[in-house]
């Protein structure tokens, strides 16, 4: 545009979008979102009806991973659902998922957890390619007509201050935008999805309590589903004395395969053949031989947690506070059920203005749903120990307790309701 307003450049197509008037060297928005990766644009879609002003900071102008996480839970397609974001989902290509099955390489069912049949408003996953995920969200977000939302991107939140009228919170944000132009932000409340290596969480002093890498980086293959066809979309993990491997289902007629590998065996995997790695698939589990595949990934694995959710008027979300292993699909899934709660405690616009009530809130938000998120970190933990020890051993141990819990209809009930996000409908006793 040559019309002399300020728009915001993007690094992929969205539909078309609003321009924003003229930006003043200094905004005050109620809320500052930095990070739009998946956690920020849920959050900035989430937010679009509620009445708040927003800013919202990204660095990147490329697309996220599309080979990472794509598998949203039952509980989170209920949020989805709440936040009127579901069908723009669905319309972006998404699918569902009906379940899991963990099986012997040969293919025989050793327990099959089925979502469809729970007690739950939307018993399925929805699956939707990673970087869609954050498009979608941001598309809503963007053209939302009665949304005081304003995008910068890209623009890296470095210069960072803090401040006691905000009770230690972040109080102050330069940027220059993509034209050139100084602006500073002074937000009633700060956002931090900006990931495993955020500055919002440094600029405020956070620390990591928790910090361990995990042995087995993961390689992710993506083919085509060709005769390996599944009405119900399920995940399939073959229990492999070589190696366990999951068959797990991309949208667009794709399987996207993941497996633990040995660091070493990195160059060995990205200099494949196709008839390579069917041969190596194939050790795995006999099934997946004759898939045709390409790498599409090669993933460290971390953990990393931080004392603390919220300083002042300033709250980490996702990444931010927690990475945790893919043990379970949890990452992403725990950035968007923590951002629900989080939006219950918000006090109303109108309060947005009162430093001291921003700040309590926040404090009643991480009082109330960290100690159960800690548990579950530390549960995904145990289990990424786990799978660190991939191994004949492991494999005897495993295949076990699945038959016991696929035997047992209450025991099976309580674990596919704790898969769905539902842990809290259960009886605690």
């Amino acid at each position: 545009m040559d019309d002399g307003s300020f728009h915001v450049s993007y690094g992929w197509p969205l539909t078309p979008m609003r321009v924003c008037e003229t930006v003043m060297k200094t905004l005050q928005p109620d809320i500052l979102i930095v990070g739009a990766g998946i956690a920020g644009a849920a959050v900035a879609a989430g937010l679009r009806r509620r009445g708040y002003s927003v800013v919202h900071l990204e660095a990147s102008t490329q697309p996220l991973d599309t080979a990472r996480g794509d598998h949203l839970g039952p509980r989170v397609v209920e949020t989805l659902a709440e936040w009127d974001i579901l069908d723009a989902f669905f319309a972006a290509g998404a699918e569902k998922r009906l379940g899991a099955k963990w099986l012997t390489p040969e293919g025989d069912v050793i327990m099959h957890s089925s979502m469809d049949d729970l007690p739950i408003p939307h018993p399925y996953y929805v699956v939707l390619n990673h970087d869609l995920i954050a498009i979608t969200a941001l598309d809503l977000a963007i053209n939302e007509s009665n949304y005081d939302y304003t995008l910068f991107r890209p623009v890296a939140a470095r210069d960072i201050a803090t401040g006691a009228d905000v009770h230690g919170g972040v109080s102050e944000v330069n940027i220059t935008t993509p034209e050139g132009e100084a602006v500073c932000i002074k937000p009633r409340m700060t956002i931090a999805c900006d990931g495993r290596s955020s500055k919002i969480r440094a600029a405020c002093d956070f620390q990591i309590v928790h910090s361990y890498d995990y042995e087995k980086p993961f390689v992710v293959l993506f083919g085509p589903r060709g005769e390996l066809q599944d009405p119900r979309n399920e995940i399939n993990s073959y229990m492999s004395p070589n190696g366990s491997v999951g068959r797990i289902p991309r949208m667009g007629g794709q399987w996207k395969i993941g497996m633990a590998i040995n660091k070493e065996d990195i160059g060995r995997w990205r200099a494949t053949t196709s008839e390579e790695r069917k041969a190596l698939l194939g050790e795995r589990a006999p099934a997946l031989g004759e898939m045709e595949t390409e790498v599409a990934g090669f993933y460290p694995v971390i953990r990393r947690e931080t004392d603390r959710w919220t300083q002042g008027t300033t709250v980490l979300l996702g990444d931010a506070c927690h990475t945790i292993h893919p043990a379970r699909g949890q990452g992403m899934n725990f950035g968007i059920r923590c951002a629900a709660r989080l939006f219950e405690f918000l006090p109303e616009p109108s309060e947005m203005t009162d430093s001291a009530l921003v700040a309590k809130r926040l404090a009643d938000y991480e009082a109330a749903v960290k100690p159960l998120t800690d548990a579950q970190l530390i549960e995904n933990h145990e289990r990424g120990l786990h799978m660190d020890s991939t191994g004949p051993e492991r494999i005897r141990a495993e295949i076990p307790m699945l038959r016991a819990i696929a035997a047992d209809p209450e025991v099976n009930f309580r674990y596919r309701m704790t898969m769905a996000g539902y842990p809290d409908r259960l009886d605690p006793t």
